[in-house]
């Protein structure tokens, strides 16, 4: 399904418009930078993808200042913000902005997610894209241990 929001023209007309999801990555360090390059060596390079980062000893502040201003930059348009640990500072900082109608968060970002994610980004609803990307995490994870032994993982049940 393709994403549609609304905007409306100086004159007051309210249009339609189709936009590919944006993705923005909210990390601790460095990890959402590594993430984009190492999704971008597997799926090319990719647009209206953002990354936003806490560096270490940074305070909450300025950080959800950097991500309101690119939550803001690319409103109304669709995203789909990414983060790395569910209860952190980038976490908190997103939560705010999820109950806008154009934001969805999902919290565990990892490679196979963002995968999934810049895959489909233009083939489901927002709600249903994180709801999509979410499972593509949970099946991600894998003890291959006992696969490898001929059993069935723990993380299969």
């Amino acid at each position: 399904m393709t994403n549609i929001y609304r905007t409306t023209t100086s004159s007051g007309r309210v249009e339609a418009q189709v936009t590919m999801v944006n993705i923005v990555i909210v990390s601790h360090g460095n990890l959402g930078e590594a993430l984009l390059r190492a999704g971008e060596m597997i799926a090319g390079p990719q647009e209206r993808v953002h990354v936003v980062q806490i560096a270490p000893g940074e305070s909450p502040g300025p950080f959800s200042q950097r991500l309101a201003a690119v939550l803001h930059k690319i409103e109304p348009e669709p995203a789909i913000v990414l983060v790395d640990l569910l209860g952190g500072t980038p976490y908190n900082a997103a939560a705010l902005h999820a109950a806008k109608g154009n934001v969805e968060c999902v919290t565990g970002a990892n490679l196979p997610v963002l995968l999934d994610l810049i895959m489909s980004r233009n083939e489901f609803a927002l709600s249903e894209l994180a709801e999509s990307i979410a499972q593509a995490g949970r099946d991600s994870i894998k003890n291959v241990g006992p696969l490898l032994r001929g059993g069935k993982s723990d993380s299969a049940r």
